[in-house]
């Protein structure tokens, strides 16, 4: 496979910033990284999402204790219901920025539309998808179980944006079912785990690729040409 884009590294940097990938994995990250200031930001984000709630939290417990203090100072004070006012405004404020910034959510199945499921000359599967909202999908996510079952599930904020017409992404475009999914599996079930069913969406709500024993047709040259091509930058998985 040739070099690795953005968009990959950015759904191993969570598995990497906690340690759980495998060795090949964290090699591959670390050796894009001295390439890319824009993986190391997503990489420090990740680490400042992760240590936000606890610190907030504590963070909240004093700055009630703090509300309290001001109250009673103000107790005989004419201003008293006007500050006090602002600073419960300045509380519940942090509440909702704490719960609403990085509002994510699922996209559901029945604005996706899979097509294009074929088998490379080299055996991986290939497939196309396009949401049908017209609204951008900024990334996906992994879910898998022991018995084999991999679903890749779309995901975005719940504010949505408009995606640009004639533009790859996330939302519409080609993939295929290779190593990268593979490693990604055996790094969380063992070297000896397969994948026997690819699914897009969330085991309640999901959309099957392929599943292991099921006859493909080849796929077309148009296909094989845009996964060979290694200068892509729209190379998916």
């Amino acid at each position: 496979m040739g070099k690795i884009s953005c968009e990959i590294i950015k759904d191993l940097l969570p598995l990497y910033y906690d340690k759980v990938c495998s060795n090949e994995s964290r090699i591959t990250v670390e050796e894009h990284l001295t390439e890319c200031n824009s993986c190391k930001k997503e990489l420090n984000k990740i680490g400042t999402d992760m240590n936000l709630s606890k610190e907030t939290i504590e963070q909240n417990l004093r700055d009630g204790n703090v509300i309290k203090n001001v109250a009673v100072f103000l107790k005989r004070s004419k201003v008293k219901a006007f500050i006090i006012g602002l600073l419960g405004a300045a509380a519940l404020f942090t509440i909702v920025y704490l719960g609403f910034t990085y509002p994510i959510i699922t996209v559901p199945t029945n604005i996706v539309k899979i097509t294009d499921i074929s088998q490379l000359a080299d055996g991986r599967i290939a497939y196309h998808v396009e949401l049908t909202d017209g609204y951008k999908l900024n990334a996906l996510n992994f879910h898998m179980d022991e018995s084999g079952n991999f679903y890749i599930t779309p995901k975005r904020p719940i504010i949505k944006t408009k995606k640009m017409t004639n533009i790859p992404g996330f939302g519409n475009m080609h993939y295929t079912f290779g190593d990268f999914l593979k490693t990604v599996y055996r790094d969380k079930y063992g070297d000896n785990a397969e994948i026997k069913a690819l699914y897009y969406g969330t085991p309640k709500d999901k959309i099957l690729i392929w599943k292991k024993g099921m006859d493909l047709p080849k796929a077309s040259e148009k296909v094989e040409a845009f996964f060979n091509d290694e200068s892509n930058p729209y190379m998916p998985y």
